[in-house]
C-alpha cells in the first residue's frame, strides 16, 4: 500500500506522522518503507545519524524525474510504503498522489490549517480526475487527520470541535483517532529512535499514553488498508 502523507502547509505534521506510522508498523511486523521528498530530508536525518535499530528503509534520492521509478522498485518488496511529501504545490506531490492508495492529510486545529488542507484535498481530487481519464476504476482515497491535538481527558479547544463538526457536515472523510501533543513524539526526532527505543528514558515523557496513541491510530490505518484493498479487488475491470 502506497501511502502519501500531504499538506501544503509546513508544520502541520506530516514527517511526524510519518516516522510514527512507519516505525509502529515495522516494530508489529510488516515491511515498511519511507521515501523522503521532503527537501528537509528529516527522516533521512533520523535514520542515518541516529542509532535506531528499527528497520523501515529510508529513500532520499527523488525527485519529479525519477519518483515513479523508485517508487517501483519498491512495490514489491514492501507492504507499506510512505512518502512524506515537502510542504508546497510541486510535480513531485502530485505524482506522489497519483500513485497513492490513500493520502494522509494532517491538520492542526487552526484556520490556516485547515484552508491549506483544503488545497491538499483539491489537489487529491484533481489527481484522481487525471487519472481515471486512463483508468476509470481507479481512486485515491484520502483521511484528514487531525495533530497535536490535546491527550484524552484533557479539554479540547472550540477550534478543533468546529473543525471536527464542520468535516462532519461536508462528508470529508477523516481518522477517527487522532494524533496528540506528545513529548514522546518530539523526542522520537529529537535522540532519533523509535517510540519504542524511548523506553526508559525520562525525555520522553508518558509513553505509555504515547504508545496507546499511536497503536489506536495504526490500527484504523490497517482496518483502512484492508477496506480499500478489498474494494479495489471487487472492483470490475475495464
Amino acid at each position: 500500500m502506497v501511502i502519501a502523507v500531504s499538506n501544503p502547509k509546513g508544520g502541520s505534521g506530516k514527517s511526524t506522522t510519518t516516522l510514527i506510522l512507519a516505525t509502529h508498523l515495522a516494530h508489529v511486523g510488516a515491511s515498511v518503507c519511507v521515501i523522503d521528498a521532503d527537501p528537509n530530508r528529516p527522516i533521512q536525518d533520523w535514520k542515518t545519524k541516529g542509532n535506531s535499530q528499527s528497520n523501515i528503509a529510508v529513500i532520499a534520492d527523488v525527485n519529479e524525474s525519477n519518483f515513479f521509478d523508485v517508487l517501483d522498485a519498491q512495490i514489491s518488496k514492501f507492504q507499506f510504503i510512505f512518502v512524506d511529501l515537502e510542504g508546497t504545490a510541486s510535480f513531485l506531490v502530485s505524482r506522489a498522489i497519483s500513485a497513492a492508495n490513500l493520502v494522509i492529510v494532517p491538520v492542526q486545529a487552526s484556520a490556516i490549517d485547515v484552508r491549506q488542507a483544503s488545497k491538499a484535498i483539491k489537489i487529491v481530487q484533481d489527481e484522481e480526475k487525471a487519472v481515471r481519464r486512463f483508468d476509470p476504476s481507479r481512486r485515491i482515497n484520502f483521511r484528514i487527520l487531525i495533530t497535536r491535538t490535546p491527550a484524552p481527558g484533557a479539554p479540547v479547544s472550540l477550534s478543533q470541535r468546529e473543525l471536527e463538526r464542520d468535516l462532519t457536515e461536508a462528508g470529508i472523510p477523516r481518522f477517527t483517532n487522532t494524533l496528540a501533543e506528545r513529548q514522546a513524539f518530539k523526542a522520537m526526532f529529537n535522540l532519533r529512535l523509535s517510540l519504542q527505543e524511548l523506553a526508559g528514558d525520562r525525555r520522553a515523557g508518558n509513553l505509555e499514553a504515547a504508545y496507546d496513541n499511536v497503536e489506536a491510530l495504526a490500527r484504523e490505518l490497517i482496518k483502512i488498508s484492508s477496506e480499500e484493498t478489498n474494494k479495489d479487488e471487487q472492483l470490475p475491470r475495464s
